[in-house]
């Protein structure tokens, strides 16, 4: 897989992510805080998903599962919004709902 393609789908997948109603954040990695940390945000910046999304990819490239940690609005359900957030995920990297693991690390 080349890597500036798993680039591009990790932050499509992030932003399908995001934009389900009830995600507070993906899990923030200590990577992720450091980074952050690091530097001025600009307008420019998107989230780093760090080790909150990880797909696994086949021989031929393509996306074969993922595995999502979130954290959700405390006004909404933990479940139907992981629910949510699998088919939002599965569509934006064109894989079965089934292949998508979702965790909810934290409700705020």
């Amino acid at each position: 897989m080349n890597n500036d393609r798993a680039k591009a789908l990790t932050q499509h997948v992030t932003d399908a992510v995001l934009a389900v109603p009830g995600v507070a954040c993906l899990r923030p990695g200590l990577r992720s805080l450091l980074h952050t940390a690091a530097r001025q945000p600009d307008a420019t910046d998107r989230p780093d998903p760090g080790t909150a999304l990880r797909i696994t990819f086949d021989s031929r490239g393509r996306a074969t599962g993922l595995r999502i940690d979130v954290v959700v609005r405390a006004q909404h359900q933990a479940a139907r919004t992981a629910g949510e957030v699998r088919a939002a995920a599965a569509e934006a990297a064109a894989v079965n709902p089934g292949t998508v693991r979702v965790t909810v690390t934290g409700i705020v």
